[in-house]
């Protein structure tokens, strides 16, 4: 199935060339905008995509072309094979279950480890026969191979060490263990890490080659070349900075050594912001819920000064959403970027929301300042 011309392609490398700029702090006429055209003209839940492979390619590529023929710039196509947020977690032989609400995401029933001294127990899955993730895999293939390659997808949703640990130990024994028993968590966290790891790299096997994907975990925002390492670290929200250098940057560490100084998730808030770009090899972005972290944008500004970008995603209305960023704006700039994320339907103002955010993301790049061009 071919999506794009070559004239499109040609457009798309334009756009990406932006994003590598605003990465290392080049100039660029305006800050990139990550609008996105979401619709469900068949009336999907969240259970049925995820487990239906061929609703979500639908939905997925509906995003695609509506998104391509309505946002005048900064869109750069991409798909999210999703089979839910407890991807290790299943393959290690966490019990899968949904809720009683359709647009839940799944969870496991329980957590699987009784105690942290069960973690020595853990034998390593097998990405191609255990949990959810075959499934996943069979996903991240199919959606590559119906779109030519055209589209890059992003890889399963399998979070990071500590987030893994939260739920296998469950939130007690976890945070728990951090004082009790450090040296079996940082074991449990470094099991993780393996897997995680070996997932990825069947992940992008199955999607054809790391170009072929946005990054190594669930976000859909193209990472470019070099730097497609991506975890999430939600539960970092609930400790201090000492905690984070202990239990949770070494093992990121791993993940950005082998795929590169990427990006980290916190929905927020973020009580390590300061050491959040601090990893070897240091990152360059972070993806936050701005209703979670707008609190934390001082310490952003102090810790991100001419190296580090955010992606925000803002979850309002477009009126809501435009003065939420042109706050950020007013207390980021000059020294920090910020990226606004969003979606809307193909009944609203489409063009209209994307040029009222244009105009602040224009400001916003005059008033930042840059590195050498």
């Amino acid at each position: 199935m071919a999506l794009l011309s070559a004239a499109m392609r040609d457009e798309i490398e334009r756009r990406k060339e932006c994003i590598r700029r605003v990465w290392d702090y080049r100039p660029v006429d305006h800050i990139p905008v990550m609008l996105r055209v979401e619709s469900n003209p068949w009336g999907y839940t969240t259970r049925d995509h995820f487990l239906d492979g061929d609703k979500q390619f639908r939905l997925e590529l509906e995003k695609v072309r509506l998104s391509l023929e309505m946002v005048p710039d900064d869109y750069i196509p991409s798909m999210r094979p999703d089979v839910g947020c407890v991807v290790i977690e299943s393959a290690l032989g966490g019990e899968v279950v949904f809720g009683d609400n359709a647009e839940q995401t799944c969870t496991i029933r329980r957590p699987l480890l009784a105690s942290i001294d069960e973690a020595y127990r853990l034998k390593p899955p097998d990405p191609w026969s255990d949990g959810l993730v075959p499934e996943g895999l069979r996903r991240v293939r199919s959606f590559v191979e119906r779109t030519d390659g055209q589209v890059p997808v992003s890889c399963l949703d399998m979070g990071g060490a500590m987030n893994v640990a939260f739920t296998l130990l469950g939130s007690e024994a976890c945070l728990t263990a951090m004082v009790e028993a450090p040296e079996a968590l940082e074991y449990l966290a470094g099991f993780i890490t393996d897997v995680f790891i070996r997932f990825a790299e069947a992940t992008i096997e199955a999607a054809g080659g790391i170009d072929h994907v946005t990054c190594t975990d669930f976000p859909y925002w193209w990472h470019p070349e070099g730097r497609k390492g991506h975890c999430s670290d939600d539960i970092s929200a609930m400790y201090s900075p000492a905690y984070f250098n202990r239990f949770s940057k070494p093992f990121n560490n791993r993940i950005f050594q082998r795929f590169g100084g990427g990006m980290l998730h916190n929905c927020g808030p973020n009580p390590c912001a300061g050491e959040y770009l601090s990893h070897d090899p240091p990152i360059r972005a972070v993806d936050l819920a701005y209703r979670f972290s707008r609190g934390d944008l001082p310490a952003f500004r102090k810790a991100f000064k001419g190296r580090g970008v955010i992606y925000f995603e803002f979850t309002g209305t477009p009126a809501e959403n435009l003065a939420d960023y042109r706050h950020v704006m007013e207390a980021l700039a000059p020294d920090v970027i910020a990226i606004p994320c969003l979606t809307c339907g193909p009944d609203d103002d489409v063009r209209g929301i994307y040029e009222a955010f244009l105009a602040v993301a224009r400001e916003y790049a005059a008033r930042m300042e840059w590195q050498a061009p």
